[in-house]
């Protein structure tokens, strides 16, 4: 199976086409159980990984740099640009609060935040992919509308334009848009994510 990074490689011509890439942060220390873990940073390998996939990708013209404010996605968002550094090194970087302060998966973070804690990320989304409403989380349509407007508003320039996010936020817009469904046996991968053109 390929990369995200092969398939960004594979799009002909992606310099000259607008693309957006929904990415999860880097590898995070573990988050304790009955918590969010928004205090959570990225470990040494999540570090390492994340300059990586800057140096990988630098040869791509990359647009901007969106993030959630959390600080896993911060870091990610940074040791990404810094991997770009050498080829790339006027990229901007925004912090977006609609990718992760509470994110647009989200309508009401009190609500929502019992619905995580009660059933876990997981938990969450299964109900959510079985259309069953969950209170405090956003609709289908809104992700198919409100959110898909949002990404192709911010994607305004061609090239890459990477979303540094959360696995949440990523498979509930996913299945919203019907590009793809993940489960617990194919969750998303810490620097993975979706790929849409526009």
């Amino acid at each position: 199976m390929l990369s995200l990074i092969e398939h960004l490689h594979n799009i002909d011509n992606i310099n000259s086409k607008r693309v957006a890439v929904l990415l999860r942060h880097g590898e995070r220390g573990e988050i304790p159980s009955g918590s969010f873990g928004t205090e959570i940073r990225l470990s040494e390998n999540g570090i390492k990984d994340s300059i990586s996939f800057g140096k990988k990708i630098s040869d791509l013209k990359i647009a901007h740099i969106y993030c959630s404010p959390i600080g896993r996605c911060v870091q990610t968002a940074e040791y990404i640009k810094k991997g770009l550094a050498a080829k790339q090194h006027d990229v901007q970087l925004t912090q977006e609060a609609q990718l992760g302060a509470p994110g647009f998966h989200i309508v009401n973070a009190d609500i929502a935040g019992k619905a995580y804690l009660d059933y876990g990320c997981s938990g969450v989304f299964e109900r959510f992919s079985q259309c069953e409403e969950i209170p405090g989380i956003a609709s289908v349509e809104s992700l198919k509308s409100v959110a898909m407007q949002w990404i192709n508003a911010k994607t305004s320039k061609n090239g890459v334009t990477l979303f540094v996010t959360h696995d949440a936020l990523i498979a509930h817009f996913a299945f919203a848009n019907e590009i793809y469904t993940y489960s617990k046996e194919n969750w998303i991968h810490f620097l993975d994510g979706i790929i849409i053109n526009f």
